[in-house]
């Protein structure tokens, strides 16, 4: 593998994807499905490095951000998203029931202010993933990534969002506004940004699809498109 990660990963090609019923308790309740892997800030490392994820991988390996190591966030799925979500009942983190999830609040963004700092001191440049699971969960986090962003010049940040027409996701749209595509590249998902398709033979004409899933590229690291380009990506539903 080019990639520096624990683990190669797989492409989507080949495996089939499968849904919790519709009255699941996870669904009902708006969390995870595996709620023993939510833990507390206070007692574990918030920011873990991409080499712990088989499609994310540790150093990226291409584009304006080659060379920058990657570390990524994990949040509870629901519980951190809009009922809105296309994907509230197909999140992909269904079948990640070994990931550890953030609890979303205070505690949380203390630890992300002190561990960014951290960060800023052994590496010139680097790279936060919002969000491996979950999504932004308040105007006030949104506003936390923003003075972290004035603070820390070689902080860059890249994700995905399904707010799309509420206060979190208006407070969104003006950070990516004044802090730009070179530093801010959030996508909100289904919403120009990204789309969701079920085959190949349905992806727009002006979207890529993502190469990781189609076994083209090993991971992010030596993709980069989601950060370098700002054209669509299509992700196939798994």
């Amino acid at each position: 593998m080019r990639t520096v990660a624990r683990f190669a990963s797989r492409p989507v090609n080949g495996r089939s994807a499968s849904l919790p019923p519709p009255d699941h308790p996870a669904i009902l309740e708006g969390r995870t499905i595996y709620p023993s892997t939510v833990v507390s800030p206070l007692e574990h490392r918030a920011l873990k490095s991409g080499s712990n994820w088989r499609k994310i991988g540790a150093v990226v390996l291409k584009g304006r951000w080659r060379g920058f190591p990657l570390y990524i966030l994990n949040l509870e799925e629901r519980r951190t998203c809009p009922v809105s979500c296309r994907h509230f009942r197909s999140c992909y983190c269904n079948h990640m029931q070994w990931m550890q999830r953030m609890e979303a609040g205070p505690d949380l963004e203390w630890k992300i202010e002190r561990e960014v700092a951290l960060l800023a001191i052994d590496h010139p440049s680097f790279i936060v993933r919002l969000h491996g699971a979950g999504d932004f969960y308040s105007v006030a986090y949104v506003e936390l990534w923003r003075r972290l962003l004035a603070r820390h010049g070689g902080l860059c940040v890249f994700g995905y969002t399904a707010r799309q027409d509420d206060a979190i996701a208006d407070a969104l749209r003006s950070l990516a506004r004044d802090a730009g595509w070179s530093r801010f590249a959030m996508r909100f998902s289904n919403a120009g940004g990204t789309v969701t398709i079920e085959h190949v033979g349905q992806k727009p004409a002006d979207a890529i699809v993502c190469p990781v899933q189609t076994g083209r590229s090993e991971s992010c690291t030596t993709c980069a498109l989601c950060w370098q380009t700002e054209r669509r990506i299509a992700f196939l539903q798994h």
